[in-house]
C-alpha cells in the first residue's frame, strides 16, 4: 500500500494498515528526523517511513534511519527538536523501558520542534515476552499519552500530537497496540508538504536543555503547569467526546475499545451514554465529572492495565457513583479485548443475559478442528544448525546453562534441539551469563542474534572481560534483524531510506574491548561449530564464536533474484529409518511418510546439514 502512503490527492479515501497511517500522519505533519529500532507491533511504521522518504526525496525531505537500539532512537529525536525540527521515534512496548532514561528528563527539558514517540503495546502478547501498559509511563514522566480509536484517527492523531507538542512544550507518547497497529481501515488523505530538510544554526539554551540538579528543581513546577494547561486543552478537544444517551448506566471507552463498546451495545440492543476518551495522560478530569454527574453506574473499558479506572474510582467517590472495569472482574484484567468480552462486561452492566460460555465452548470445538500449528525455525534456518552443535556438545558434557535472547532464535527452545534455558529481554543473554558464571559449575553457552548483539549485547559483554567471567557466547548472525520483518542493523552494508552503511563487524568489535577468543564459523558447518565450542569451553575468560550464515528467506530470495535454482535434497534407499534426522535434528521441510522420513523439496532451502547429520548418508541432492 506503499503507493497510497505517498499519494499527494488530499480528500482521497484510502485503505491502509493502522501503522502504514501512523507512518502518513508523520509525512502530513512534515517530519524532519525519524529513527527506529524494529519491534513488532511497531516494526511497519519504520519500514513504511524508510520505503517513503525514497519516493518522496525531492518533494518532501525527511531523514530516516534505523537506530541501534531505542534509547539512541528515541535521542535522536530529542536532538531534533532540541534544534527545532519535528523529530519521531516508534518502538513497541518493551522499547521504552530502553528509552526510559531519556524520556523521563527529556520531559523537564520540553520539545521545541515537535517531539512524537509512537508506544506500540501488545496486549496477549502475540509477540513480546511481557504484557505491559505503556500509558503508566506517561503518568510516572508527566508525559502527555494519546490513544487513536481508528486508523483514520490514528494518522490526524500524529498530526495533532506533533502540534500540541510545539504548542505546549512537551514530548508527546502515541499509544498504538497490536489491534490498531495491525488493523486496515479507510483513511483520508491530507496534504503532504513541500519541504527540504535545511540545516539550521544552533541556539543555546542551557538553562533548560541541561538538566542540573538546580535547573531541574526549577522545571519540575513549569512541566506540571504545561499539563495542567494541556488537561484544560483536552476538556474540550473533539478527540475526546460523549455519544449522548438516556439512562443512569454509561461507559467510559478508551481509544480502539470505544468501537467495541459500540458494537456491543448494538449487539445487545442497549442504549447507554458512551464517553470516548482519547486522552489518557492528562486526563480531561473535568469531562468525565461532568460525564459521571448524570450517572449511578459506569463501566470503564480499556486494555491493559485499570489506568483510567484507578483514576475514575478516585473521583468518583465525591458524586456517588459506581465503578465497574477490570478491578471487580466487570471485564477481564488480562489479554486483549474484542467486542464479545465487552458484551459480556455490558452485558451484566445492564442486568441482561448473555451466554458467553456458550461462547466460549464453541470457539474451543472449532480450535480443536484446527490442526496445531506451532511456531517454528524456518526451513534451512541456520540457527537450526548451529543449535543442534550446541545441544550435542552439551549432551556430551552432561549439562550446561544456556541463556538465549529475544529473536526468533529463541524457538531453540522447542524440542528436539532444547538449546534455551533462559530468556528476559535483549542482551539478557550476556547480562545473566555475568551473573552464573560466579555460581555455577556448569559450562555456560549463551546465544544472542546480531541485532540484538548490537542493541544491548555490548556492554555486559564488556562488563564480562572487565571481570574475567568466563562463558561462551554464539552469536547467531544472519546479517539482519529477522523476527520483525528483515531489517538493516549495523552489522550489514544497507541502512535507510536505500543508502549504502559502512558495516561493522561483530569480531571486530569483539576483539577490540578485549575478547581474547573470538572466532566465526559458518553455520550450516555443524562439524566446524563443534569444534569450536569445545575449544571456547576451555578458555579461561569470556569466549565469542560468532555463527555467520544469512537468513534462510533472505539467501533464498537472493538466489532467485539471480536465477540460481534451488536444489533440494531428498531421502535415497540407503535410509536405515534411524530418525536422527527428526528425533535430534528438526526442520520443518522434513516429514513422516509410511514410517520413512521424507523431504518436501517445495520446503526445502538445500542447506544441506541434515545430509550431514544423517549417519548413513541417505540424504543426497535431488537429481
Amino acid at each position: 500500500m506503499l503507493k497510497d502512503v505517498i499519494l499527494d490527492e488530499p480528500g482521497k479515501r484510502v485503505f491502509l494498515l493502522g501503522n502504514e497511517a501512523i507512518a502518513r500522519g508523520a509525512i502530513e505533519a512534515g517530519i524532519d528526523v525519524f529513527s527506529a529500532y524494529p519491534g513488532t507491533p511497531s516494526s511497519e511504521i519504520t519500514d513504511t517511513l524508510n520505503s517513503a522518504c525514497k519516493h518522496l526525496r525531492g518533494r518532501m525531505e525527511y531523514r530516516m534511519e534505523y537506530a541501534v537500539n531505542e534509547k539512541v532512537a528515541f535521542e535522536v529525536a530529542v536532538g531534533a527538536s532540541l534544534a527545532g525540527k519535528r523529530g519521531m521515534t516508534a518502538m513497541k512496548h518493551v522499547g521504552l523501558n530502553v528509552a526510559a532514561d531519556s524520556l523521563f528528563s527529556f520531559a523537564y527539558v520540553g520539545a521545541r520542534g515537535g517531539f512524537v514517540c509512537v508506544s506500540a503495546d501488545d496486549p496477549s502478547m502475540h509477540s513480546s515476552q511481557n504484557e505491559q501498559d505503556n500509558r503508566w509511563y506517561g503518568i510516572a514522566a508527566k508525559v502527555p499519552v494519546v490513544e487513536p480509536s481508528s486508523v483514520g484517527e490514528a494518522k490526524e492523531m500524529v498530526k495533532l500530537a506533533f502540534d500540541l507538542s510545539e504548542r505546549f512544550g512537551l514530548p508527546f507518547i502515541l499509544r498504538s497496540y497490536t489491534r490498531l497497529s495491525h488493523s486496515s481501515g479507510i483513511v483520508e488523505l491530507g496534504e503532504i508538504p513541500e519541504k527540504r530538510l535545511e540545516k539550521v544554526r544552533w541556539e543555546r539554551h542551557p538553562d533548560t536543555d541541561v538538566v542540573l540538579p538546580a535547573h531541574a528543581r526549577r522545571l519540575k513546577p513549569i512541566l506540571q503547569k504545561k499539563l495542567a494547561d494541556l488537561e484544560d486543552f483536552f476538556a474540550s478537544s473533539d478527540i475526546n467526546w460523549v455519544d449522548e444517551a438516556d439512562g443512569k448506566r454509561g461507559i467510559i471507552a478508551c481509544g480502539m475499545s470505544y468501537n467495541y463498546a459500540v458494537e456491543a451495545l448494538e449487539n445487545l440492543g442497549v442504549e447507554m451514554p458512551i464517553l470516548k476518551l482519547s486522552s489518557m495522560n492528562p486526563l480531561p478530569r473535568k469531562l468525565i465529572a461532568d460525564f459521571l454527574a448524570n450517572l449511578d453506574e459506569v463501566l470503564v473499558v480499556e486494555e491493559v492495565d485499570p489506568v483510567v479506572e484507578l483514576q475514575v474510582r478516585a473521583m468518583a467517590k465525591e458524586l456517588d457513583v459506581e465503578v465497574h472495569g477490570k478491578m471487580d472482574s466487570y471485564l477481564p484484567e488480562n489479554f486483549e479485548y474484542n467486542v464479545s468480552i465487552v458484551q459480556k462486561g455490558i452485558a451484566r452492566l445492564a442486568g441482561k443475559s448473555y451466554d458467553y460460555a456458550h461462547l466460549l465452548e464453541t470457539a474451543k470445538s472449532m480450535a480443536e478442528i484446527a490442526p496445531p500449528r506451532p511456531p517454528v525455525l524456518c526451513p534451512g534456518c541456520p540457527h537450526t544448525a548451529t543449535f543442534y552443535a550446541i545441544r550435542k556438545v552439551v549432551n556430551e558434557l552432561g549439562n550446561a546453562s544456556l541463556p538465549s535472547d529475544i529473536g526468533c532464535y529463541t524457538l531453540g527452545i522447542n524440542k528436539p534441539l532444547e538449546a534455551v534455558d533462559i530468556t528476559i529481554c535483549m542482551g539478557a543473554s550476556v547480562g545473566t551469563s555475568n551473573g552464573l558464571s560466579y555460581v555455577l559449575d556448569d559450562a555456560i553457552i549463551a546465544t544472542i542474534g546480531d541485532s540484538t548483539f548490537f542493541h544491548t549485547g555490548i556492554p555486559p559483554l564488556v562488563n564480562a572481560v572487565y571481570n574475567g567471567n568466563r562463558f561462551v557466547l554464539v552469536v547467531l548472525d544472519n546479517s539482519t534483524t529477522g523476527m520483525t520483518g528483515h531489517q538493516p542493523h549495523p552489522g550489514v552494508d544497507a541502512r535507510g531510506c536505500g543508502e549504502k552503511g559502512h558495516a561493522v563487524r561483530i569480531e571486530d568489535v569483539c576483539r577490540a574491548i578485549g575478547v581474547r577468543f573470538v572466532e566465526v564459523v559458518k553455520s550450516y558447518n555443524i562439524r566446524a561449530m563443534e569444534d569450536a565450542l569445545r575449544r571456547a569451553l576451555k578458555h579461561d575468560g569470556p569466549a565469542v564464536i560468532v555463527s555467520k550464515q544469512p537468513c534462510a528467506i533472505l539467501w533464498n530470495r537472493e538466489r532467485k533474484a539471480k536465477g540460481i535454482r534451488i536444489t533440494p535434497f531428498e531421502v535415497d534407499e540407503g535410509c536405515m529409518e534411524c530418525m536422527k534426522c527428526v528425533r535430534e535434528f528438526t526442520c520443518p521441510a522434513i516429514y513422516i511418510q509410511d514410517g520413512r522420513p521424507v523431504i518436501d523439496p517445495s520446503l526445502c532451502a538445500g542447506c544441506g546439514v541434515c545430509a550431514a547429520v544423517c549417519p548413513y548418508r541417505a540424504i543426497k541432492p535431488a537429481r
